[in-house]
Order: structure tokens, then C-alpha cells, then sequence
């Protein structure tokens, strides 16, 4: 399984409330799976070119892949550990960053 990456403008942040419809989806689908040690998402700790990305563990799969679909996620590279940091889920995945 991969890892998962949703990209939002700061715009859709700061007027569409996007991040926080994003978050409250995860923590409701993350309770719904009793919290496993391997869900969680990461976020970038800057912004890039106006944009900031979030990272689902391989963990997210299958109980996030409508949640990431809709957002427009698509696979990539576990992010690396000193850019990013946890926004929700299992402390417990931080041990699948490098």
C-alpha cells in the first residue's frame, strides 16, 4: 500500500475551510477503525509555492480511499521526517517515516 499525499492552496485553507473538513473526516473514519498504529496523517511544516501537502500513511488504506480521492490525493514517497509533522492519528506511525 502506498503512501498518499493531498495538496491544498493556502486560499482553500484560509476561505473554503477545506483542512478542517479534511481533519474532521480523518478523526471521524480514525475513531470509526478503533485508532490503528499505522493511520495517520503527517503535514508539511512550511508552506511551498502557496501550497502545503498531507501526507496518509499506508494505513489510511482502505478506510480513507474515498476521503483521499475526493481531495485528489495521489501516491507518493513517505514524506521526509524533519519537514513534516503529525496532524492526526497513532503517534505510533511516526516509526514509519525515515
Amino acid at each position: 500500500m502506498p503512501w498518499n499525499r493531498v495538496t491544498f492552496t493556502s486560499k482553500q485553507i484560509e476561505e473554503d475551510d477545506i483542512l478542517i473538513e479534511m481533519e474532521d473526516q480523518f478523526e471521524k473514519i480514525f475513531m470509526e477503525a478503533e485508532g490503528p498504529s499505522d493511520m495517520a496523517v503527517f503535514s508539511d511544516n512550511d508552506y511551498t509555492d502557496d501550497t502545503i501537502s498531507f501526507y496518509f500513511t499506508p494505513g489510511c488504506e482502505p478506510n480513507c480511499e474515498n476521503m483521499i480521492v475526493i481531495f485528489d490525493g495521489e501516491d507518493c514517497e513517505p514524506p521526509n521526517i524533519e519537514k513534516v509533522f503529525l496532524l492526526a492519528g497513532n503517534d505510533d506511525a511516526m516509526d514509519l517515516l525515515s
